[in-house]
């Protein structure tokens, strides 16, 4: 039972460069839903400017 949790504790180099992987794909995923969403509320606001509202 140890064996087995210091084995998982561990990891393999395989693994970790894939957890590098994934986490750096929601990173990149997370900002740019940020900067779409800044992108859309500008192009709300000068939509609202151009009708006057």
């Amino acid at each position: 039972m140890i064996e087995m949790m210091k084995a998982t504790a561990g990891g393999s180099r395989a693994a970790r460069r894939a957890q590098q992987q994934h986490a750096l794909m929601l990173r990149q995923a997370v900002g740019f839903a940020i900067v779409t969403s800044g992108l859309v509320v500008v192009a709300a606001q000068a939509l609202q400017h151009a009708i006057g509202g």
